[in-house]
């Protein structure tokens, strides 16, 4: 039976009343109240990149060891490399200073090693308050590389470190203008750089000095530069790449070193001066630092702060007298291990260092 027309027009006018009154529902099918509004679906926010070095930190400790050199940089994986070993206890004319200053060393690393191995011994060149304390570590702690710079291979301190190296079975490598892999393999947001002149200078057969192979070290936006003895020309001897955040200053803060040109091509935020206490062992024999080496470095990590730096400041150190010493100010971000102690730096791998206590 066909249904009337005006019925049919009531019952469509019903339907499309009962449409308009329907309560809305949510993407889950939910009835949703009334007088609510549906929201278009919104993306989720981007994911945010974690930051370079995660959280690890790395660690740059420098020791007092007296007129002599040894830092360990702790690489945010654990790994640890010692650049230089300090000087021999049984040096000939250093006496107690020696002995003490070894003994230190090697409860320092006790303490910071905690059972971990050395895995670079990287030695900058073969003078004694560098390269002297080697036997010593060498023989109490597991060391699994050992570097040298290969020069004077018959002299005393390279034939006693070497001969310490392989007993405990320890490969030993040299790395020159010629030989420039590294015995450490890369690490996470991590690289470790020899720095290393082109050729070395005719200076090198008459001045070790001059042949010190230095180590960079980068973490993120961090960076870490350790030189040696370097010294006259380093911006022509070392190339260091880009600024660096932290310098180890050359040759104990010696006048033939920290030129202003490798200043300015380094531009470091932090520095370090490891050297002796003004007169003591043999300090006494090279009077570092030099006045004009605390005062310009001061000049470029952004002026005196609250401390001074004894430093010489005489015209010959073997005509020194007491007068000579000078208190110089001294930058904040500038440390010395005769008037510091210890200096231990860390790093989160933005580009700043603070002072562990």
């Amino acid at each position: 039976m066909t249904t009337p027309a005006p019925v049919r027009a009531l019952l469509l006018s019903l339907a499309a009343a009962a449409a308009c009154s329907r309560i809305p529902a949510d993407d889950t099918g939910r009835a949703m109240p009334q007088g609510a509004q549906i929201r278009e679906p919104v993306d989720p926010a981007p994911a945010v990149a974690a930051p370079c070095g995660g959280g690890r930190t790395m660690t740059v400790r420098f020791y007092d060891v007296g007129q002599g050199l040894s830092a360990l940089v702790t690489l945010p994986d654990g790994r640890n490399v010692l650049v230089d070993a300090g000087d021999s206890p049984n040096r000939t004319g250093c006496g107690e200073a020696c002995e003490v200053a070894s003994t230190h060393l090697r409860a320092s690393l006790r303490r910071d090693l905690a059972g971990r191995p050395i895995d670079l011994l990287w030695i900058t060149h073969p003078h004694s308050d560098h390269a002297g304390g080697a036997p010593e570590i060498l023989a109490e702690f597991a060391v699994r590389a050992y570097v040298d710079n290969g020069r004077d291979e018959n002299g005393p301190e390279v034939q006693r470190a070497r001969r310490a190296a392989l007993a405990r079975g320890v490969p030993v490598r040299v790395v020159d203008p010629d030989r420039r892999d590294l015995p450490l393999r890369p690490g996470p947001d991590v690289t470790v750089t020899p720095v290393v002149p082109p050729a070395w200078p005719p200076s090198c057969r008459h001045d070790a000095n001059e042949c010190s192979i230095g180590l960079r070290v980068d973490f993120c936006s961090s960076s870490v530069l350790l030189t040696g003895d370097a010294e006259h020309a380093e911006e022509r001897l070392l190339d260091i790449g880009s600024p660096v955040s932290l310098l180890q200053i050359a040759h104990h803060g010696s006048d033939t070193s920290t030129s202003p040109a490798l200043l300015a091509r380094a531009h470091p935020r932090y520095a370090v001066i490891s050297a002796g206490k003004p007169g003591v062992g043999l300090n006494r024999e090279y009077c570092h630092p030099r006045a004009l080496v605390v005062r310009r470095l001061t000049r470029v990590l952004g002026g005196p702060g609250q401390g001074a730096i004894e430093a010489f400041d005489g015209d010959r150190c073997d005509r020194a007298v007491p007068s000579d010493w000078i208190a110089v100010p001294a930058s904040d971000r500038l440390w010395a291990t005769e008037r510091d102690g210890d200096v231990a730096l860390v790093t989160t791998g933005d580009g700043t260092f603070r002072r562990e206590r």
